[in-house]
């Protein structure tokens, strides 16, 4: 619900804008505008950069926090420019605010800034003081003021959901080989930080942030039992029945999956539908936060997203989001196109299709 009226919507993936070592100011602009000019209703961008190094930490020069709890204004500063270029659009954006792989500095830099290296990332989810340094972040940002506009965060309707990490799980059965509950670990750590953050910030929603991984479901065929079986560490029955989780997420990969063209509609029912059916028995809205495919999986790119989009559109998700639309003449070859390649009709489809909603 958005003012009262059930939100229908379509966009983008956009990890990179919060990097002011990968885009410029000018381009953060430009890339709302074109957006804009296109239909989209709402982007997803990550608002961290953590660190800056080799090993575990994949980064830029000029991470918004350099180390746990020292941040950079200047990086600040561009959540602010994103928040503001959104609003002037009137796009919503919804704001990841960690990431499980090491992009950006993931969950695994905080564990060897407290730590130091050769600790499992896994840690993240239970160490004290790996979310003591994960709310404080947190807290700077809801508090924070936009320089640009004079709007707390907290109170900024730019803001669509606070997601609290990007692809929560596990390595490959982590809890399995210790004896552990499959999904416990995340589940537990998503009840723990979503209910401190709705207690600092009600007035938005909260998301996991997760692909859809299930630790309860058929694990029966080719290719249910790792998406099925607990094997990621996910539970996404208990996840969406967490009381401060407001939506479901899903992200969907199918050549990524291993799922050759030849079975590519298997995701319709065993995880499109299968999901929106857990999410809505739950009260909970669904949307299809990522989904894409490289350069040649099943033919045309418009051919796939006008699939996965249909099937999505069957089981009444929310909203979608593509992996990712660029505002400009960039494609790297696999999941990212532009305006000008394939794929762009199928976004215009999907943009008129549920802005009409």
């Amino acid at each position: 619900m958005l003012d009262g009226k059930q939100f229908y919507f379509a966009g983008t993936n956009a990890f990179y804008l919060g990097s002011t070592d990968v885009t410029s100011d000018d381009q953060v602009r430009t890339f709302f505008q074109v957006q804009s000019a296109n239909g989209v209703k709402v982007v997803r961008f990550w608002g961290f950069v953590n660190g800056y190094g080799g090993g575990s930490v994949t980064s830029t020069p000029h991470p918004i926090q350099s180390s746990v709890g020292q941040y950079n204004e200047a990086g600040l500063k561009r959540i602010d420019l994103i928040l503001s270029e959104a609003a002037k659009q009137d796009i919503k954006v919804i704001v990841t605010l960690a990431n499980f792989e090491p992009q950006f500095g993931g969950i695994q830099w905080y564990v060897d800034q407290i730590l130091g290296t050769g600790h499992d990332r896994e840690l993240f989810y239970t160490n004290s003081q790996a979310m003591q340094y994960y709310r404080q972040y947190v807290s700077t940002l809801v508090y924070r003021t936009n320089t640009f506009t004079g709007t707390q965060y907290k109170y900024d309707a730019t803001i669509l959901s606070w997601e609290l990490l990007n692809e929560p799980h596990t390595t490959d059965n982590y809890e399995k080989n210790r004896g552990l509950q499959p999904g416990k670990m995340v589940r537990d750590w998503l009840d723990e930080m979503s209910t401190w953050l709705k207690g600092i910030d009600s007035n938005h929603l909260i998301s996991s942030g997760e692909e859809g991984y299930r630790a309860d479901g058929d694990t029966s065929g080719n290719y249910a039992n790792w998406i099925n079986g607990g094997y990621k560490g996910v539970d996404f029955v208990g996840d969406i029945n967490l009381p401060h989780i407001d939506f479901a997420t899903v992200h969907v990969y199918p050549d990524n999956w291993g799922i050759p063209a030849s079975d590519f509609e298997w995701v319709r029912s065993n995880v499109i539908a299968d999901r929106a059916n857990i999410a809505h028995s739950a009260g909970k809205p669904i949307i299809m936060e990522e989904s894409g495919m490289k350069t040649g999986y099943v033919g045309s790119r418009n051919s796939f997203l006008g699939d996965i989009y249909q099937w999505a559109s069957e089981n009444n998700y929310a909203g979608t989001l593509v992996w990712q639309v660029y505002a400009w003449n960039y494609n790297d070859g696999q999941y990212d196109f532009n305006y000008k390649m394939d794929g762009a009709q199928a976004m215009w489809n999907q943009y008129g299709y549920m802005n009409s909603k």
